[in-house]
């Protein structure tokens, strides 16, 4: 009975984690769009909508963990069967969640590049610009009359 118990538990927990997963997936393409657009605001709603999705998927990994520590190797076996497609399941999107992120990520790097240089043109053009503004007023060493 151990057994059903706790194959049962699992699926549910790694069927929730898939839900978490898909969102997850679907929040990383809507990121690439963001980022596309340069739209900052809607870039940190996303970060902070899927920080709060990470924090539930970690939960439930430390439910999954919990539940199977302490199991035989042959409740452990049948945990795997019943649970083995869906587990595949979530593999599938968590990689291609790491690869669009990956992508992202270079993106991001190359548009910081892309900004830092721009910065540093720009005050090397004011540092340029410093020569050419109008001379002060000397004033006379001699007398103040002068």
């Amino acid at each position: 009975m151990k057994q059903n118990e706790s194959a049962k538990a699992v699926k549910e927990f790694l069927h929730e984690e898939k839900k978490c997963y898909d969102q997850l997936l679907r929040l990383v393409k809507e990121q690439v769009e963001t980022i596309e657009n340069e739209d900052e605001t809607r870039l940190q709603a996303i970060m902070m909508e899927k920080d709060s999705i990470l924090q539930v998927t970690r939960k439930n990994e430390a439910r999954i963990e919990q539940t199977l520590t302490g199991l035989s190797r042959e409740i452990w076996t049948h945990v795997e069967q019943v649970a083995g497609s869906l587990r595949k399941e979530v593999t599938d999107v968590l990689e291609q969640i790491i690869e669009i992120e990956n992508d992202c990520q270079t993106d991001l790097k190359a548009r910081k590049f892309l900004v830092q240089e721009k910065i540093l043109d720009l005050k090397d053009r004011k540092t340029l610009l410093k020569g050419y503004k109008t001379s002060q007023r000397i004033k006379p060493k001699i007398s103040k009359n002068v």
